[in-house]
């Protein structure tokens, strides 16, 4: 019995299925997110003031952080927030998240906050501010003395 194929015809379909499995493959493989790299470092808590980072994950750095210790709006207090600056010198796009931990002197957790890019990327050469809200657990903020900050990019 004959399929209807010679046998000269057979590699070829067998070729166009190899090719089918590898661009399948190839667009799995493209579909899965990037891996995540990350890093963090530990500083000295400072309220209502620039502070300088020196925390990179490849080319991609965290500047600055600015704690707004409590916020205020009009002389109102709104809450306590943290501006993280973010630059990404490398040549590609870059997805970015930055959490902060805040410890009391005796190394106890205070607080904490999160944030990041949630629709698109911080392009080659740009930069981006991240505003952190701690708005949950806030009883013990006033008694930060020290904080960890993660960077990670994707």
């Amino acid at each position: 019995m004959t399929d209807g194929l010679t046998r000269r015809n057979r590699p070829a379909r067998t070729l166009t299925l190899g090719a089918a499995a590898l661009i399948a493959a190839l667009a799995l493989a493209a579909a899965r997110p990037a891996l995540a790299e990350g890093n963090s470092a530990r500083y000295k808590f400072e309220g209502n003031k620039w502070l300088s980072l020196d925390l990179a994950v490849g080319d991609v750095r965290a500047d600055v952080i600015k704690f707004e210790w409590p916020a205020t709006l009009m002389r109102v207090k709104t809450g306590y927030k943290a501006t993280v600056k973010v630059t990404n010198g490398s040549s590609a796009q870059a997805r970015i998240g930055v959490a902060v931990v805040l410890y009391d002197q005796d190394n106890k957790l205070v607080g904490a906050g999160t944030a990041g890019t949630t629709l698109g990327t911080i392009d080659p050469g740009d930069s981006a501010q991240f505003t952190l809200d701690f708005d949950h657990v806030t009883e013990r903020l006033e008694q930060a003395s020290q904080f960890q900050i993660a960077l990670e990019t994707r």
